[in-house]
């Protein structure tokens, strides 16, 4: 969930004109929806699907995909139930059953009974029902625990393919009845324009390719005639909203306009042979082609600063790349594809040995298709539900380095670290960064240790929001009571400014050097810098923090530990903590004091669990070090260290 940045700072005069530009378009395109556009729109839809009835009611959906000039989904039209049938599994029906009832369960609410026929606008949350009001302009936030996110990713009915599923398997028609019901009574209660499902271009975009998947899977059903028309000239009507709502800016666009671009891409393919769908599948084709360039770095990493999100940007560009594949001549496969096996083979790096993903960076688990329930119910299990194209394979171990997109990866059999540190995401603007710089997740003997705090919520609670994304929310140093980067309640996709500048190496022994100068703007100019190493021979980690500078500073070292429940204990000065089969020993100046302190996490969007947080903190002259090696309980005791890597005094 990105917003348009209005900060001109940094612009080229290019930029600024494009800007303008830009700005102006889109006053006036909200000036025509206040105007009557929206109004006008559907009129002019329903005249599309009057249009269509007459020429292709004798046939139906059917006919109609086989007509000549026809694109293609990637899919053959000729099969797409047999591939329903083919790849449907137990869960996929379950959840096909629940969405027939009207219950749903996402990003957090638990099973909510909407009705057999959905209150489209309701709020999974709180209950509560989100207004009708003029899409353009729409208020985000209400402040009374209610979160657009989950109207938005109700409408973006990733249950389609579930439902086609089930009716293929079962020809049982109470799904084909639901689909129906479903599609009516959103078309019903959202007026094109009006309400929250208008409100953001990337959710109707990505309606529409669920919405486009479910024509052909649905198209053997004998749905109503007037249906059909309906749909299609909703669907017509969706694209020319996206292509006049375009999410774009001339440097801080990301995935929102990906998904306008891949939105534009599937209904281009659906009405491949019309003036209008051949101008969005060419606009889907020339952005997608552009954007994967620009918005993806040499080394495969989306430029958002955020893991989820480059699984997100992933799914976008490998769906989209499929449809450009089958359907566009001019099409640069090869150089689009380098691209895009650089972003499978990152996820495969990154993912823990267990198959999840690390929570660094934001996350609202959001997706284009529900490709399977078990990708719904998983999010941290970022391979799931991708094309087959690009395989996500796991790498040998060893170090890998993700420069441009700020990750490092180090990796031994069930031991591996994920650490941030690069440059804020977005180009600076940090839509969706934390102060996480230097921070990682630690895997330890194939268990999850050391863990990010994740992500929670937007704007259901945007003291929440602030609090996940704080320098207090992630396993890093903080000096007094200062944010590294500067980031504020009230500006909830912003960076205010990158002072970190974290540098790096990594090298191939499986040691990680970095170090950023957020605090160098304090008196004491501190700086601060983290080595995290893997030593084989004894299977034990050894983080080493040192902050260097002048005088005296207020430190706060933090750990957040997955488990709830851990022990301290005291040992010849030093401090161990006890965690399941893990244990982790610090050893740290006198000045400075070991406590642990309750704390939470959010593996998943709108969900929190209770944790622990190993937290040290004094007032201590500079420089100073703090050292923690984890070790797995069953392993032979350490060796091989000195007492000077493992003494805690001043550096």
């Amino acid at each position: 969930m990105s917003k348009p940045i209005s900060n001109l700072r940094g612009l080229t005069p290019l930029e600024l004109i494009r800007l303008t530009g830009w700005k102006a378009r889109q006053r006036a395109q909200h000036a025509i929806d206040r105007r009557g556009g929206n109004a006008r729109l559907e009129r002019r839809a329903a005249a599309w699907a009057k249009a269509w009835r007459r020429s292709h009611g004798s046939h139906g959906m059917e006919g109609w995909l086989r007509r000549p000039g026809a694109g293609e989904l990637w899919f053959e039209h000729a099969d797409p139930e047999a591939w329903a049938a083919q790849s449907c599994t137990p869960e996929d029906i379950e959840l096909a059953d629940a969405s027939a009832r009207g219950v749903f369960d996402l990003i957090g609410s638990g099973p909510v009974d909407l009705g057999a026929t959905p209150d489209w606008r309701r709020d999974l949350y709180t209950g509560r029902e989100w207004p009708l009001l003029p899409s353009a302009g729409y208020p985000l936030a209400r402040g009374d625990g209610s979160d657009i996110r989950t109207v938005w990713e109700l409408s973006r009915c990733y249950h389609f393919i579930a439902l086609a599923r089930a009716w293929a398997t079962t020809r049982d028609s109470r799904y084909v009845e639901a689909f129906v019901l479903h599609v009516d009574s959103f078309e019903s209660q959202n007026p094109i324009g009006e309400g929250p499902h208008w409100a953001s271009p990337m959710d109707v975009a990505i309606r529409a390719a669920n919405w486009t998947l479910a024509i052909p899977l649905f198209a053997g059903a004998r749905l109503p005639i007037d249906f059909q028309a309906r749909m299609l000239g909703n669907l017509w009507a969706s694209g020319r909203y996206v292509e006049r709502h375009l999410e774009w800016h001339p440097v801080y666009r990301g995935n929102h306009f990906i998904a306008n671009a891949v939105g534009l891409t599937y209904l281009g393919v659906l009405f491949r042979d019309s003036r209008d769908g051949r101008r969005w599948l060419a606009a889907g084709s020339r952005h997608l082609q552009h954007e994967i360039l620009y918005q993806v770095g040499d080394d495969g990493v989306s430029f958002e600063g955020s893991l989820a999100y480059h699984r997100l940007v992933t799914e976008l560009f490998a769906y989209g790349g499929e449809l450009l594949r089958r359907n566009v001549d001019d099409f640069d496969e090869s150089r689009y594809d380098e691209r895009l096996s650089k972003m499978h083979a990152f996820i495969g790096a990154y993912s823990q040995p267990d198959g999840r993903a690390p929570m660094i960076g934001d996350a609202d688990d959001g997706r284009l298709h529900a490709m399977s329930a078990a990708a719904l119910r998983e999010p941290r299990r970022h391979a799931l539900g991708l094309p087959p194209g690009h395989a996500v394979e796991t790498p040998p171990d060893g170090s890998y380095s993700y420069p441009q997109g700020g990750f490092h990866v180090i990796r031994h059999g069930d031991d591996h670290a994920v650490i941030r540190c690069g440059r804020v995401g977005l180009h600076g603007a940090g839509s969706h960064d934390h102060n996480d710089q230097l921070g990682f997740e630690l895997v330890c003997a194939g268990r999850r240790i050391i863990a990010d705090s994740g992500t929670y919520a937007y704007t259901r609670d945007l003291q929440a929001r602030h609090a996940y994304r704080s320098v207090a929310a992630h396993s890093v140093v903080q000096l007094g009571d200062e944010e590294p980067n500067p980031i504020a309640v009230d500006s909830p996709w912003r960076v205010l400014e990158d002072r970190t500048r974290s540098r790096c190496v990594i090298h191939p022994d499986g040691t990680f050097e970095g170090e950023h100068t957020g605090f160098a703007h304090r008196p004491s100019r501190a700086v601060w810098r983290r080595e995290l190493s893997f030593y084989r021979e004894s299977n034990e980690w050894l983080l080493m923090d040192t902050i260097t500078g002048a005088g005296e500073e207020d430190i706060t070292w933090r750990l957040h530990l997955t488990d709830a429940e851990a022990t301290l204990l005291e040992d010849a000065g030093a401090h161990r903590i006890r965690t399941g089969d893990v244990e982790l020993h610090v050893v740290l100046p006198q000045t400075l004091s070991c406590e642990l302190v309750a704390s939470e996490g959010s593996d998943a969007y709108g969900v929190r669990l209770p944790r622990t947080m190993v937290v040290v903190r004094g007032r201590t002259a500079l420089p100073v070090r703090i050292t923690c090696r984890v070790t797995h309980v069953k392993t032979p005791a350490p060796a091989g260290h000195t007492t000077e890597e493992l003494d805690g005094s001043a550096a």
